[in-house]
Parts: structure tokens; sequence; C-alpha cells
């Protein structure tokens, strides 16, 4: 396999392995009976039904405005929003008045919603040794997720991965994701690397794979999903592409 300058990973489904189940009735039970410790008070299916609205009107929102096919908002507006556009309210003591007060009450919000709807979270094995050999080549570790940094850092900092890569470049903040060129295309010139000395490594062909190709990068998909190997090469678009059929990430060892 050839050895490349620069690694760009994907982060869910590439190096760790995550399921979140935000269809489970007792989660969306769970999550309004905290909103209704701060005055906000929906059944469960209303409080569904308002997150998934207000998340489409965000996204569509952020679609106008910035231009991009593939917009990716940040969930701390639709946590606040929730609060804020509760159908019925009642008083509290609580005090969210301060914009500190607001922060930490969304961070807190957000990473209860990730908690309580996470099913599955663990590293995939030999990730680390993975990236230790990288780094002991003198090769640079980008990583560029379609995610939202209010969930990903902290998960990146309790799995001890944040100081393996060089930078880090998620979604939400740039309000745009994979495969959306603009998005790739910002590491890129930030990081002022030369497309040819760089490849992507991921495990979906419709984001990570597609966007390398759109960029001129050259990929490495990881089929951790399992897809038959007809599968796979019906997806993949046309590019420099290689295949780990097994899933494996310890497959890019040395």
């Amino acid at each position: 396999m050839k050895h490349y300058q620069n690694y760009i990973f994907d982060l869910y489904g590439t190096l760790v392995d995550i399921w979140t189940d935000e269809n489970d009735p007792v989660f969306w039970q769970r999550m309004s009976e905290i909103y209704c410790i701060y005055g906000a008070e929906y059944s469960a299916d209303a409080l569904k039904v308002a997150y998934h609205r207000i998340a489409v009107e965000e996204q569509e929102k952020l679609g106008i405005s910035s231009g991009v096919q593939y917009p990716e908002i940040k969930l701390e507006t639709v946590f606040w929003r929730l609060l804020r556009e509760a159908p019925v309210k009642h008083r509290t003591e609580i005090s969210l008045r301060g914009k500190k007060e607001q922060e930490l009450w969304i961070y807190m919000i957000a990473n209860t919603f990730r908690s309580l709807s996470t099913r599955r979270f663990r590293m995939y094995p030999r990730v680390k040794d993975v990236l230790t050999a990288i780094r002991a080549q003198g090769r640079s570790i980008y990583l560029l997720s379609n995610a939202q940094r209010i969930f990903t850092m902290p998960e990146l900092e309790r799995l001890g991965l944040v100081d393996f890569f060089d930078a880090i470049y998620i979604s939400s903040d740039y309000g745009m994701a994979k495969p959306e060129a603009a998005f790739l295309e910002a590491l890129l010139r930030e990081q002022k690397l030369d497309a040819a000395d760089c490849v992507m490594i991921g495990n979906d062909w419709r984001s990570d794979m597609a966007v390398a190709a759109k960029c001129g990068v050259d990929g490495i998909f990881l089929n951790t999903d399992h897809y038959r190997e007809s599968e796979i090469r019906a997806g993949l678009p046309k590019g420099r592409f290689s295949v780990i059929q097994s899933g494996d990430i310890g497959e890019l060892l040395p």
C-alpha cells in the first residue's frame, strides 16, 4: 500500500464504533423529564417531533444562507429553541439569563442527550497502534468528521485520541458536511497540503470517498459495515481508491 505524507481520517464508523438510538420512546421520555426540570413541558412524543422539526428548519435556513448542498447545523441552536419554544412552561428557581449560564446548560443538555441515546461506543481494535505507527514515520494525521463538536470533542477526549491529530475538522464548525468539496478543501488550504500527498480513510463511499474524489485525493475504503464486494464496486465513485475488505484498520500497519 502506498505511503502518504498526510492521512485524513473519518471518525465514526472508521476509528470509533458507535450506535445511537434516537427512536427509543424511553429515551424521549427521559429527555422530556429533564426539559421539565427547566420549566419546559413536553410529552415524549411532542419533544421528539419538535426536535426534528426545529432541526429541519435550521438545516433549510443554513442551506439557503450558505448556498452549500450539504449544510451542517450546530445542534446547540436546536436544544436552546426547544427550551425557549416549549408549548407549556412553568416557573423555576433556575436562572439561565447569563450567556455563560446558557452555554453551560446547552453543553449539559446536549451531552445528556448524547449519553442517553448511545447504545454502543468504543474504538475499533488497533486504532491507536495505527495512529502511533503513522506518527512514528513522521507523517501528519488529520480528522475530517461529519459530526457535532459539542458531542465529538468530549468523546475524543474520553478515548484519548485528541493528541494524535495535527488538526481536527468537524462539520458543525464549518456549516457543511462531506461530501461537500469545500469542507475537505478547507482542510487542504488551511493546512497547506498538496492533494497528491494525501489520503482519505473512511467507511462511507457516499461521503468520505465522494469528497476525496471531488478534491483529487486518494481514498482507502474501510469496510466496517461488511458490504459485499459487489456493493462496494457499485457504490464507490470514480477515483483512486483501495479497499480494506475486512474492515480491520490494522491492515494499514506497515
